[in-house]
């Protein structure tokens, strides 16, 4: 078990969970954009998407609506995975003798 006491490697090992933490949110954020953002471009670059209906329901608002949600649930649940993996990590890290 580790004692209070700070050693030299804590602001080091403090630094690198952060780094890892913002590398892990600017990756999440990234694909969030790219998959948020894409629908509208496309629709942009081609128009007839935004008439093309399913179920008498335009095409945009069908992705960014039922498409969309259930993306952004899973990416929410797989960021929180992975920064709970990370935040073990550096636990185990500090903990070792």
């Amino acid at each position: 078990m580790r004692d209070d006491r700070n050693t030299a490697l804590d602001p080091i090992y403090l630094r690198t969970l952060l780094r890892v933490n913002l590398t892990t949110s600017l990756t999440y954020f990234g694909v969030f954009m790219i998959l948020i953002l894409g629908g509208p471009i496309l629709v942009w670059i081609y128009p007839w998407l935004a008439t093309t209906r399913l179920w008498t329901l335009p095409l945009p608002w069908l992705y960014l609506g039922f498409a969309g949600f259930p993306i952004l649930v899973l990416m929410g649940w797989r960021y929180v995975l992975a920064v709970e993996e990370d935040e073990a990590e550096f636990s185990d890290l500090v903990d070792a003798p």
